[in-house]
């Protein structure tokens, strides 16, 4: 798996960007991820995946179940499409 090239990061198990305080991935973090992940639009989608596998097992840990757009916030703006 490639590993992401950004300070962009999600905060566990909050799910917050480290920089900016915004919900992650972050309108910075999705620019980058894209771009690293062009020529591996797939890649993008696993580590994504494996991210929002993380960000459930976070909510679930705490006090209440994982927000509604949690799969749009994460997957739901990537496109896998083969060119």
């Amino acid at each position: 798996m490639l590993v992401p090239r950004t300070e962009h990061v999600g905060e566990r198990p909050s799910w917050e960007c480290r920089v900016c305080g915004r919900s992650w991935p972050c309108a910075v973090a999705k620019i980058e991820l894209a771009e690293q992940y062009q020529k591996f639009p797939h890649g993008l989608a696993v580590y994504l995946g494996s991210c929002l596998i993380e960000a459930i097992d976070d909510c679930a840990a705490g006090s209440g179940g994982p927000p509604a757009d949690l799969y749009e916030r994460f997957l739901g703006w990537t496109d896998t499409e083969a060119p």
